[in-house]
């Protein structure tokens, strides 16, 4: 069966909601379309066509999907803060998990998170996972532009670790707009950034070296990842980390071989350099669906 791990279905009641606040993130519908402005100056559309499980379900069909294990998407509530974002993301998995009930067999869903407190949010993994039945959680590359080395989010990585689930990682609004002017510069190269400088961040942080069993997948074929690992492992190897990150004992190649990567490529040359560096065993089939023209070089025949 071809699973595909990234493919997106809205919440629309999360996106109405947005539209009635006065302060960011905000939203406002437009000819069929929301667009929400994020917190870091990012504005975001989602069409309503995004919502509609029934056009997913025949794409999948036309691409000969079996199983599409569905993520909200962007924007997520952790922009909200607080309670707020913490009960937004509880009833954005009881969304999916309805429409996963709804079409047995044919979609799973990836876990999100408000990211409002620690407590909370652990707590809803673990309702996801253990009650619900998602086979992991939807990580995004800030949270609420803060990197996701900061130590408040550390204990529930732990968590994650220790239920030995995935993290799907996905780009949100960047953390730099500086130059991001045009819009084929944000989802063309800064979401990519995001994604490549949260990776960095983890392996630098230790993360990987106190949970070594740690599962992470990173869309778009690891961002910049794959490229750039030669040259930053080696500056990392050389370098002595700052006295609240644990000293790594391997070297930063190790640790960049855990990651996961999927299949939304674009182009069939990076996605061919990609099989060759990572391997069938770490590259995962994905779409980006609705968003990505997604049919032609997302394959895995390499």
């Amino acid at each position: 069966m071809r699973i595909d791990v990234h493919s997106h279905l809205v919440f629309l009641d999360y996106l109405m909601y947005l539209t009635g606040r006065s302060s960011l993130p905000q939203g406002v519908l437009e000819g069929g379309t929301y667009f929400v402005s994020c917190i870091g100056g990012y504005r975001h559309a989602s069409p309503l066509s995004h919502a509609d499980a029934e056009a997913k379900l025949r794409s999948m069909e036309e691409l000969g999907i079996g199983l599409s294990v569905l993520s909200h998407g962007m924007p997520g509530p952790e922009l909200l803060g607080g309670d707020e974002a913490d009960s937004w993301a509880s009833r954005i998995n009881d969304h999916l998990a309805s429409v996963v009930a709804q079409y047995p067999g044919k979609f799973s869903a990836w876990a999100t998170l408000g990211w409002g407190s620690a407590e909370r949010t652990i707590q809803e993994i673990d309702r996801c996972v253990n009650e619900l039945g998602f086979p992991g959680v939807y990580l995004f590359s800030n949270i609420n532009q803060q990197t996701l080395d900061n130590p408040a989010f550390r204990p529930v990585f732990k968590h994650v670790a220790k239920l030995g689930v995935p993290m799907n990682m996905h780009p949100t609004a960047p953390l730099n707009m500086n130059g991001i002017d045009e819009r084929p510069l944000v989802p063309g190269m800064s979401f990519m950034f995001d994604t490549s400088l949260a990776t960095v961040r983890l392996v630098m942080s230790g993360l990987f070296e106190e949970e070594p069993d740690l599962k992470l997948i990173v869309p778009h074929t690891g961002g910049f990842v794959p490229y750039i690992r030669g040259r930053v492992e080696r500056m990392i190897d050389a370098w002595t980390p700052p006295a609240e990150w644990p000293p790594l004992s391997q070297p930063a190649h190790d640790y960049f071989d855990k990651i996961y990567v999927d299949t939304v490529a674009h182009s069939p040359e990076a996605l061919a350099y990609c099989y060759r560096r990572y391997g069938p065993e770490k590259l995962l089939y994905g779409t980006d669906h609705p968003f990505a023209h997604f049919g032609e070089y997302n394959v895995m025949g390499v």
